[in-house]
């Protein structure tokens, strides 16, 4: 692990361990040879068609198969211990004790402003190695004007044993933990918090915590957010065709949610069965969400997929969907905390501008976003 950016503030409550990424040879030796006799499904009209609107197709599967055995994982590895590692003892409001891990950017300056930077699902930390790498090729620890901790949620990568298994986890405990760590790190002076998808419920969560100074989030939900969201709020640039889809999406796409949601046992023990049938399930998300202009590398979905194999990461990530369906852990955005919203045409989650300005008299930042790039953060 790198020193730089490593020193952990002063005013830190508990000092996390450092931490390293390595999963031992004995199971990359079994997840090789598991992959390997893993069978590829008999060809049917469904599997046959590859434009995507059943899933997956068969002849993308067989190709992702054979790449994933001669993929890197040292090579990931040596990517993600480039950058400051730590796992963190942080205790909730019933008195546990959770590891979480995250990687951070510390600042040394004294006036740096705390910031958490949360994913989603079927994400992980990994979606943040590309903006950490722009951070450290411009800034100094001595220049840096943030603290930049990204966590893996609870239940999630590397903070998998932080999901309970004597407890329902719902989002409203991730939350607790996730704002506990950064009081542990010495932020009680307040920090700011953005997050995608799952992070942004819970960074919307954490508005309502007091030491939360500021929420940014790039998907708003309204059934999270309140009643009202009638069509003639969609008036801005291409937010009617934007709804269009995301209504497509929900009559043809959103199953998956379902199962996640209403049998959690099952989908689990499923795909903990194997990576290949873990690699359908999540490498169709991964295809089918992206930008069409700028389709994410099957190099990039194997390495997303194996954090989640080799944590054991999807069984334990799937709370969320649970809280949709029985209406807990999900609170709306606290209206008196300043709010920055960054809109994505892409997003199937989203709110149009007129409807978040009525709503939200904090909205102090808002921008449509024409493109994003996990692998050139830049633009």
């Amino acid at each position: 692990m790198s020193k730089k950016f490593s020193t952990v503030p002063r005013e830190a409550r508990r000092v996390p361990e450092a931490f390293t990424l390595h999963v031992p040879d004995q199971e990359l030796d079994d997840f090789r040879t598991l992959l390997k006799l893993s069978r590829i499904g008999p060809e049917t009209y469904y599997n046959r068609q590859e434009d995507g609107q059943f899933g997956v197709s068969r002849k993308w599967l067989i190709e992702a198969k054979d790449a994933w055995l001669q993929s890197d994982w040292r090579g990931l590895e040596d990517r993600v211990n480039a950058f400051p590692n730590f796992k963190a003892q942080v205790n909730t409001p019933e008195g546990h004790t959770v590891e979480i891990h995250f990687i951070a950017l510390f600042s040394d300056r004294a006036d740096a402003k705390p910031v958490i930077c949360m994913h989603g699902w079927p994400g992980s930390f990994l979606e943040f190695l590309p903006i950490l790498g722009l951070l450290v090729a411009k800034y100094t620890p001595d220049t840096l004007p943030y603290h930049v901790v990204v966590p893996s949620l609870p239940g999630y990568g590397l903070s998998s044993d932080a999901s309970r298994v004597d407890v329902e986890v719902d989002l409203a405990a991730a939350t607790a933990v996730l704002h506990q760590l950064m009081l542990d790190l010495g932020f009680k002076g307040g920090y700011a918090a953005s997050g995608g998808d799952v992070g942004s419920a819970v960074a919307r969560n954490m508005s309502h915590y007091a030491e939360c100074k500021a929420v940014h989030v790039n998907l708003m939900i309204a059934a999270s957010e309140g009643a009202g969201l009638t069509e003639e709020y969609y008036s801005g640039p291409g937010e009617l065709e934007h709804l269009k889809r995301r209504l497509a999406w929900d009559a043809t796409a959103r199953g998956y949610s379902t199962e996640h949601g209403t049998r959690p046992a099952t989908i689990g023990l499923a795909l903990s069965s194997s990576p290949l049938a873990l690699l359908a399930w999540i490498g169709e998300k991964y295809i089918e969400w992206a930008d069409p202009r700028q389709p994410l590398s099957l190099e990039c979905i194997l390495d997303c997929v194996g954090l989640y194999w080799f944590t054991s990461t999807f069984p334990r990530s799937i709370y969320p969907y649970r809280g949709m369906i029985t209406g807990t852990g999900w609170k709306p955005t606290s209206k008196d905390t300043p709010l920055g919203y960054s809109y994505f045409r892409r997003e199937l989650g989203f709110i149009p501008k007129a409807w978040v300005d009525k709503n939200y008299p904090n909205l102090i930042f808002y921008r449509a976003h024409e493109e994003v790039s996990v692998r050139d953060p830049g633009v």
